[in-house]
């Protein structure tokens, strides 16, 4: 016991240090004044529900004496041993395991003590590594070491023999999860099976909290996504998108920047958009735009939000010092960016005086727009568009997200805005 304590007495003094030494926050509100409940301390939560279940422990594992000393007090007595096992089984994947016990209960002289099981369920806390936590694959020791018959009897049934890309031939579990949230609850399964196995405390007396706002957002119907799987797909055709953009050679000016200005390039966005494979039996095909046009009485397709780009053109002191004529030449820029793009990677681009649209393979569309010092500089002058353009520019350089990808515990303490670009905001 005293081991985890100390591990859990130097996170807390790191992480209050961090907090006095930093300028920016308010350290004596934060760490004096500001409750720490344990659902806000850790990213997974779970509790041990029915404790008369750890009498049954205590006989599996060999701890009729540490009962003795406990005057038959069975919650003390398996919880050091729990904790060790959890600790083992979880391993790399989190970087602080604590727990919290109940205070010890009081009673009049003249009645009888309360029971063990009376007790209230005891709590454990995760504090999970991100980069390991999701990993489905526990890899062991080599079959002929001796630490394989140690990793066998840690995971019973589900250690088996594997055989890698590099060669070796090892020890190794396999948990369930093809998606990123189911991946997200590996934890929970680690936890279950070593209880199931090693202290007889069935899946039913464990209560876990983690992922919960998952089931909210969660989409799909043979494999459910909360949208990480989309988000990669978006930046991975953005990122082939701009190395083809870098690589254009015919335009008057040189490309000196491309810029994502969209939630999904961040990861930000609860749904980002997917491919959609169309019903063509629905639309006729108009040749001359190459658009298609939804036949009377057949529904219109899904509306899937384009991604933006912004392409930042080197500087000219050639430019005209009219904003109508600078609004011309960037939609002939429009122009000759999507000739090329047709020219050389077969893109189906559609220009317009505002923007360029580009047919992309897994993003419906990206609307590329053109960023012109010259043309910034004219429009921010009073004129009737300049409201119009004001905020998106101070949107590109002054906004600053304070959400990211939120953990699910704060969620369910503290109210929430969501804005306009689904970012989630603190109150």
């Amino acid at each position: 016991m005293k081991t985890f304590y100390e591990c859990s007495l130097q996170h807390e003094a790191s992480v209050s240090m961090q907090f006095w030494d930093n300028p920016t926050v308010d350290g004596f509100h934060s760490l004096l004044m500001t409750p720490k409940p344990m659902i806000r301390t850790s990213d997974h939560v779970f509790q041990l529900c029915e404790l008369v279940k750890l009498q049954s422990s205590c006989k599996k594992l060999n701890l009729l004496s540490e009962l003795m000393d406990h005057s038959g007090n069975y919650v003390h007595t398996a919880l050091p041993f729990i904790l060790s096992l959890l600790q083992r089984g979880l391993g790399q994947r989190i970087q602080l395991l604590t727990h919290s016990l109940s205070p010890d209960p009081e009673w009049s002289v003249e009645s009888e003590a309360p029971k063990h099981k009376a007790q209230p369920p005891l709590s454990f806390g995760l504090l999970l590594k991100p980069d390991m936590a999701v990993s489905v694959l526990e890899r062991g020791p080599p079959a002929d070491s001796p630490k394989a018959a140690e990793f066998r009897q840690l995971w019973g049934s589900r250690s088996e023999l594997r055989r890698f890309q590099d060669g070796a031939i090892t020890e190794a579990v396999l948990w369930e999860g093809e998606s990123m949230c189911q991946k997200q609850l590996v934890p929970r399964q680690i936890i279950t099976h070593l209880l199931q196995l090693h202290a007889d405390i069935p899946e039913s007396c464990v209560r876990y909290v983690g992922a919960m706002v998952d089931d909210v957002i969660k989409t799909g119907n043979k494999v459910p996504s909360t949208g990480e799987e989309e988000s990669l797909l978006v930046v991975k055709s953005y990122d082939d998108l701009s190395r083809k953009l870098w690589g254009l050679e015919g335009l008057p000016l040189s490309i000196t920047a491309v810029q994502g200005a969209h939630p999904a390039l961040r990861y930000t966005q609860v749904f980002p958009p997917v491919p959609l494979k169309l019903d063509y039996s629905f639309f006729d095909q108009e040749k001359s735009c190459r658009s298609l046009v939804p036949k009377e009485g057949k529904p219109c397709p899904t509306y899937i939000t384009p991604i933006t780009v912004i392409c930042h053109m080197e500087g000219s002191g050639k430019w005209p010092h009219d904003h109508l004529a600078i609004r011309h030449i960037r939609a002939a820029f429009h122009i000759s960016m999507g000739e090329l793009l047709k020219k050389y990677h077969n893109y189906t681009c559609r220009p317009c005086p505002t923007h360029l649209d580009v047919w992309k393979v897994r993003i419906s569309a990206c609307f590329i727009k053109l960023s012109l010092e010259r043309c910034v500089f004219l429009l921010w002058k009073n004129n009737p568009i300049s409201p119009t353009v004001q905020p998106r520019v101070l949107f590109l350089s002054l906004y600053l997200f304070l959400g990211g990808f939120w953990r699910p515990s704060p969620l369910l303490l503290r109210p929430l805005w969501w804005n306009s670009d689904r970012s989630c905001v603190e109150a």
